[in-house]
């Protein structure tokens, strides 16, 4: 793990200042009431640090795994029965590392426990990783069922049969004082449009509004990571339009060695457009966490592009600070 090196005091009292907000954030005061209300009709789970990834030949094949390392991130589980056995996966937002290079892993899919007394269970993904096609991930009906909330299992491309992917999940419920509620403020936009150098019609930042969580994800000697999760966006178009949804999931990336630096990378579906990655890239900033202030896009501001300027601030539970999601608005 790289170390920081020696920084002037100046810095370094920045990045402690930045450092403890940041730890005042983890310990929050989030009123309960509000905490459960992000999690009432579903749960957020976090990988734990045992989950993996291997890419690479299986037996009885010959060759040997090429890849394997670890995997992080968050994902949601929301029942779709009421006999408590079976459950809708929902926003998968990994990063698994494959040799030195990491790569986001999205998708979504089934959750069950059957069989006697539920002693097994049954995870069931599709899932995208990087820029790869959509692959489709089976556990089969396996034993450990009966450890539920808890969850550990293996899916896997193609049964762990010569040349597969197989991931080991390992995931538990994300306690409700590590789940950090955001909503939008005012002055946060969304535009489409030509930047430079092209000269297609750029159209006018029209108001975006909605909540979303963040959730501890790790520390580092440098940076401090979060998922983003819950994220229920509303554009704000014509007065009497309906408005444009946006879904999606991602990570926020706060520390610096030399200078407090952040880093927003998110997937989202812009109403019925596909998954499209948008990013701030690291840039100098997150002085005033927990307020955020960033912008991001996904094209780099260049010729045709969507650019969201997002300002977020933690809620306390209160209808002024943390309004309704924008899903619950209606038309």
């Amino acid at each position: 793990m790289r170390r920081a090196s020696p920084v002037g005091v100046a810095v370094v009292l920045s990045v402690a200042l930045v450092f403890s907000v940041v730890t005042g954030l983890l310990g929050l005061g989030v009123s309960p009431a509000r905490a459960e209300a992000v999690s009432d009709a579903f749960t957020i789970y976090r990988l734990n640090p045992d989950s993996n990834v291997e890419q690479g030949c299986f037996g009885p094949c010959m060759c040997p795994i090429l890849l394997g390392s670890g995997v992080r991130g968050t994902l949601i589980l929301t029942p779709t029965g009421s006999d408590g056995k079976t459950y809708a996966v929902t926003d998968v937002n990994w990063i698994a590392t494959f040799g030195d290079r990491e790569r986001r892993v999205t998708g979504s899919g089934t959750y069950k426990i059957g069989g006697e007394s539920g002693k097994q269970q049954q995870l069931a993904l599709d899932l995208k990783i990087g820029d790869d096609p959509v692959q489709h991930f089976d556990s089969g009906l396996v034993s450990g069922g009966e450890r539920f909330p808890e969850i550990s299992i293996t899916i896997s491309m193609h049964g762990q049969v010569c040349f597969d992917t197989v991931f080991f999940v390992d995931a538990s419920p994300v306690p409700p004082d590590q789940i950090h509620p955001y909503a939008l403020v005012p002055e946060s936009t969304f535009q489409q449009g030509c930047f430079p150098p092209c000269e297609c019609p750029l159209g006018a930042p029209e108001p975006v509004g909605g909540t979303f969580a963040l959730v501890d994800l790790q520390r580092d000697p440098l940076f401090t990571e979060f998922a983003v999760v819950d994220l229920d966006w509303l554009v704000v178009g014509a007065p009497d339009a309906p408005g444009t949804p946006v879904r999606g999931v991602g990570t926020y990336r706060l520390g610096g060695e030399v200078a407090v630096q952040q880093q927003l990378g998110v997937d989202l579906r812009v109403g019925d457009g596909d998954l499209t990655h948008f990013d701030s890239g690291r840039e100098v900033g997150g002085g005033q966490f927990p307020r955020i202030d960033i912008v991001i896009s996904a094209n780099g501001r260049y010729c045709f592009d969507t650019v969201i300027d997002l300002h977020a601030i933690p809620c306390d539970g209160t209808t002024a600070s943390c309004p309704v999601k924008a899903s619950a608005m209606g038309p």
